[in-house]
């Protein structure tokens, strides 16, 4: 079958028709010559005077009145990255309740007394910035905001401010208070509404069925420090548990909030931000955030506070084994093989102040771990992608750390390869010892 077309349309159709350069899109047109470097006819324009290097500004501290901490460092770079660290991370987790430090800096990014979950994700959208939550070293949580260097301000939407730009004809603007609702709101006054946190309960069993069978090696350090600290606070799970997901609830939640998130625990960091136009931004949040509101005075603190002087004591060691039919369970691994996925810890040093230069050997030792296992020459240097082999990891706390490797292989392969990668361990490890002078290598030995 045919399409009939009648011909008199087609010919009004073409009368209609315009040339390319008759559309007017506030560009010069196209029947004008075009000299390059700018301008029709006037010629090039010269050459722009080279800019002056940007030069990075001195870190600012300062300490509010209400226990925060603001930090901030002002490079002059057209990106600015503001967050929020609290000290409620896993490590601080109810023993009888672990995940809750997981699930606490997705539940403060839902919504808050000020704004609802469409309206904090419509002023993240609105002006192209990307927001993150995320867990750091096991005791803070925390939530990022990066954006263009003309957008993280609050922008005054009052009534007889929108009347006087009127009366001076100043242009408006969005009215979008991105770094006030999405981050201090969210810290000062959290809803914790049992509807936003009924729908991200699939998400985060997901996000951990996902790292188990896609990033098996991390998933594998993820769960050896469950056993190296068993039954202790850094023992406590980086992820929701399955089993553990419902209970976390907004009461549970709320709790939590009320015990550990004081402004005497929490950091404000800025990058390329001015630093009193950061404290401002956070002092005029339209909910203050205060240590002796009702909620924060009656919090019930537990028996046994988390004291991080004593963290290589919580090391306990442990082994765990997890058998499962993995090209069954995961369908899309490749032609079905099976692997063995193992991780080997030891203790560590921690990232404190006091032992830093602990903490900056403790990095190199992983680098050279990686290069005695012939693991140089990998771009990806993580361990969210799928690998064959074996590869070094470090995880530091504040006093303590682990460091060991992962194994991934084939099961008849995975002892040999284990056992193997521990003797090489040690060796590096007694020649190093070895290397060191007689009465420092005595010291050492003592402590």
């Amino acid at each position: 079958m045919f399409r009939r077309i009648a011909p008199v349309a087609t010919c009004a159709t073409v009368a209609q028709a315009r040339a390319i350069y008759e559309y007017k899109f506030g560009q010069v047109p196209l029947t004008k010559p075009f000299v390059p470097g700018g301008g029709h006819g006037k010629g090039p324009k010269p050459a722009p005077a080279a800019a002056e290097p940007s030069v990075a500004g001195k870190v600012e501290v300062t300490k509010l009145h209400n226990g925060a901490r603001v930090i901030s460092q002002n490079l002059g770079g057209a990106s600015v990255s503001v967050g929020a660290y609290v000290l409620a991370g896993p490590a601080y987790d109810p023993a009888n309740c672990p995940g809750v430090g997981s699930m606490m800096h997705l539940a403060l990014t839902t919504s808050n007394y000020n704004n609802a979950l469409f309206q904090l994700d419509r002023n993240i959208r609105s002006v192209g910035a990307a927001e993150s939550h995320f867990e750091v070293n096991k005791h803070y949580v925390g939530i990022r905001i990066d954006c263009r260097a003309d957008k993280w301000k609050a922008q005054v939407t009052s009534p007889g401010r929108r009347n006087a730009l009127q009366k001076e004809n100043t242009p408006q603007v969005e009215g979008v208070n991105l770094v006030q609702d999405n981050i201090f709101t969210c810290l000062a006054a959290p809803r914790f509404h049992e509807a936003d946190i009924e729908r991200f309960r699939d998400t985060i069993d997901n996000q951990l069925k996902e790292l188990r069978w896609q990033a098996p090696a991390a998933y594998a350090v993820q769960q050896l420090e469950t056993v190296a600290f068993y039954r202790e606070p850094l023992g406590n799970p980086r992820f929701v548990p399955e089993l553990n997901n419902g209970n976390i609830s907004s009461k549970v939640l709320l709790d939590q909030y009320s015990r550990y998130i004081v402004p005497s625990r929490i950091v404000i960091a800025g990058v390329n931000v001015e630093h009193a136009a950061l404290i401002a931004e956070y002092e005029n949040t339209p909910y203050p955030h205060s240590a002796t509101a009702p909620h924060h005075a009656r919090a019930e603190h537990p028996a046994r506070p988390v004291d991080t002087a004593d963290e290589a004591k919580q090391y306990t060691g442990g082994e765990r084994q997890d058998h499962e039919d993995r090209a069954k369970e995961m369908g899309t691994k490749p032609d079905m093989d099976t692997e063995t996925i193992c991780a080997v810890g030891w203790l560590a040093y921690g990232k404190e102040k006091k032992t830093i230069k602990d903490y900056a050997a403790s990095l190199v030792l992983k680098q050279v771990l990686d290069i005695a296992f012939k693991d140089s020459i990998r771009y990806n240097r993580d361990e969210t992608h799928v690998h064959e082999g074996v590869r070094a990891f470090y995880n530091p706390y504040v006093t303590a750390g682990l460091i060991g490797f992962t194994a991934v292989a084939e099961p008849k392969h995975a002892v040999a390869m284990v056992t193997d990668t521990a003797a090489l361990v040690k060796s590096k490890k007694a020649r190093a010892r070895r290397s060191l002078p007689s009465r420092r290598r005595a010291r050492r030995c003592s402590s």
